[in-house]
């Protein structure tokens, strides 16, 4: 049985690495091992379809190019949902009333809707929907197809990715309770 093993591994450790390279020559590579991962996950829940295909290689490149085909597919749909979220957001709410904090809360948003639009898509739109659309996470959840799990890491990571943009602009000046007092662009000297 060990023998079997050793030759069944380096078997799947080829099929592994060629089909990453078959996917990763077809998607963006930040996306490759998602859908690789997509391509094995589709294979594993028809598996018995492959032991009853004539040639099973070309029935599994098959499946990988219908999952790469489904996942160009929900990107673009994903784009144009992101393109729509950012217009909206653009866009001033008129029956917003007109205090101080909605006034301070657009100009925020104003402030961080360029640098939420240069997150990767779907970090993008998770922030999107959440702070700039009001969504909860379960609803943002919910219109994305996610889990809620699913839903507040890209949520969390969007915000650590929000964050490193804005370090890496900007000069922060902090109280000592760690709120912002004030604020330059990175290599400006205070006037």
């Amino acid at each position: 049985m060990p023998d079997r093993t050793s030759r069944a591994l380096p078997a799947w450790s080829e099929f592994q690495r060629r089909m990453r390279r078959y996917v990763g020559g077809r998607v963006d590579p930040e996306w490759a091992d998602d859908v690789t991962g997509d391509v094995f996950l589709r294979l594993l829940q028809r598996q018995d379809r492959l032991a009853e295909a004539r040639d099973p290689l070309a029935w599994t490149y098959r499946v990988a190019a219908n999952v790469i085909a489904d996942h160009h597919r929900r990107r673009s749909v994903e784009r144009r949902s992101l393109e729509q979220l950012g217009a909206e957001a653009r866009t001033p709410d008129p029956e917003l009333n007109g205090g101080d904090h909605e006034a301070l809360r657009r100009d925020l948003e104003a402030c961080l809707l360029p640098f939420a639009l240069e997150l990767p898509p779907k970090y993008a739109e998770a922030l999107l929907l959440t702070y700039f659309r009001g969504l909860s996470q379960v609803e943002a959840a919910q219109r994305l197809g996610l889990s809620v799990s699913g839903m507040k890491s890209r949520v969390q990571r969007a915000r650590a990715l929000l964050k490193r943009q804005l370090l890496d602009c900007c000069d922060f000046e902090l109280d000592r309770r760690g709120g912002v007092i004030d604020m330059r662009p990175r290599g400006s000297t205070a006037g």
